[in-house]
C-alpha cells in the first residue's frame, strides 16, 4: 500500500522557513503583498499529502499568528493559505464518539485510486486511508485524491483588511469558491441557510447534491481548517473505489456528494490542481482587500446561515 511522504521540494520550506522569515521560493507567491499563498506536493504519483503533514503546516501558522496576538510587538502576519490534496483521509468532527471497530475496519479498508480526468493523469494506486478526529463541527468527511483542500490562516480581527465575523468568514470561503467553480468550469451553484458548504442545483424531487464542503475551527479569531472542492474525486461506484459510500458525508441523510468530473461529463481535461489553487488563491485575496466580494455579487449575503465551527 502506498503511503507518500511529504516532499522536501517545495513544500517544506512552511515548516522551515515561516517561524524565521519572509523568504519565498517560487512555489510560495504572495498575492498582491498581501495573503501568501503555499500549494503543498508530496512524494509519489499525483503528489498527494498526508493529511499530518499539512495539519503540521497549518499548526505552525496558526502558533505564529496566535503567539503575536499574545505579543503584538511586530507588524501583523500576513494571511496565509495552505492548499493541497490529501492522501485517503476520513476526518471525525470533534463531537463524534470513539468509532467502533466495525466502523474502523469499513473506513480503513484498502482504496483503490485512479484519476484519468486531468492533464496529467494519475494511474490506479490503492491506499489504506488513515482516520483523524479534527477540531472541526460537523460529523465525518473525507479528504482524498481528486479534492482540492483549502485552508486559509489568518486572524479574522487583524489591522490589515476589514474585520470578519465567523458568519462572513464562512460567507467568503463560500463565495470565492463559487466563483471558480462558475469561472472555471460553468458550474452554478448556490448555498443554503441550513447546510455549509457549495450545492449544484438539481430537479425538483432529486436529492440535492454538495460539491464543497466546509469545516472551520476559530481559536483567539484565528482560523484554522476551510473548505474542500470535490474536482475529480470518485463519487459513484462501489467502496472499493468510492469512498463516499462508506458513510453518510457530513451526516445529511438523503443528500448526495458530487463532483466537478461527475457535473460535466467527460468535459474535465485540461487542468491541474496547483492553478486551480492559484486561481481560488486569487479570488479569495479580491475578498481580503475589498468586503463587497466576500458574498457573490447580486445575492443576500450568506452570513445570517449557520457555519460549521
Amino acid at each position: 500500500m502506498l503511503q507518500p511522504r511529504l516532499r522536501l521540494r517545495p513544500s517544506a520550506v512552511v515548516l522551515s522557513t515561516l517561524a524565521r522569515s519572509e523568504t519565498r521560493t517560487p512555489a510560495v507567491r504572495r498575492w498582491a503583498s498581501l495573503l501568501v499563498h503555499q500549494h503543498l506536493t508530496g512524494s509519489g504519483p499525483g503528489a498527494f499529502v498526508p493529511y499530518d503533514d499539512a495539519d503540521a503546516a497549518q499548526e505552525k501558522l496558526r502558533s505564529r499568528l496566535l503567539a503575536w496576538k499574545t505579543l503584538p510587538d511586530d507588524e501583523p502576519p500576513r494571511p496565509h493559505l495552505l492548499s493541497f490534496e490529501a492522501t485517503p483521509t476520513l476526518t471525525l468532527g470533534r463531537r463524534q464518539t470513539d468509532l467502533t471497530s466495525t466502523q474502523t475496519s469499513r473506513f480503513r479498508a484498502p482504496l483503490r485510486v485512479a484519476l484519468p480526468h486531468r492533464r496529467d493523469a494519475v494511474p490506479e494506486q490503492t491506499f489504506i486511508p488513515d482516520v483523524r478526529q479534527t477540531a472541526r463541527g460537523g460529523l465525518t468527511t473525507y479528504h482524498g485524491p481528486g479534492q482540492l483542500v483549502l485552508w486559509p490562516v489568518l486572524d479574522m480581527h487583524s489591522p490589515l483588511y476589514a474585520r470578519y465575523s465567523v458568519m462572513s468568514y464562512a460567507a467568503h470561503l463560500e463565495a470565492t469558491t463559487r466563483r471558480v467553480l462558475t469561472d472555471l468550469f460553468g458550474l452554478q451553484t448556490y448555498t443554503t441557510r441550513d447546510e455549509p458548504g457549495v450545492w449544484v442545483p438539481t430537479p425538483e424531487g432529486q436529492p440535492a447534491r454538495k460539491i464543497a464542503a466546509m469545516g472551520v475551527h476559530h481559536r483567539r479569531h484565528v482560523t484554522a481548517l476551510g473548505i474542500a472542492v470535490n474536482v475529480d474525486v470518485p463519487v459513484e461506484g462501489p467502496e472499493e473505489v468510492n469512498p463516499w459510500a462508506r458513510f453518510v458525508p457530513c451526516g445529511l441523510e438523503g443528500k448526495l456528494v458530487t463532483s466537478v468530473a461527475a457535473e460535466l461529463g467527460g468535459g474535465l481535461k485540461d487542468w491541474d490542481m496547483a492553478s486551480l489553487a492559484a486561481r481560488w488563491a486569487e479570488l479569495f485575496e479580491e475578498g481580503l482587500r475589498d468586503e463587497a466580494k466576500r458574498d457573490v455579487e447580486g445575492e443576500v449575503s450568506s452570513g445570517l446561515r449557520r457555519a460549521v465551527v
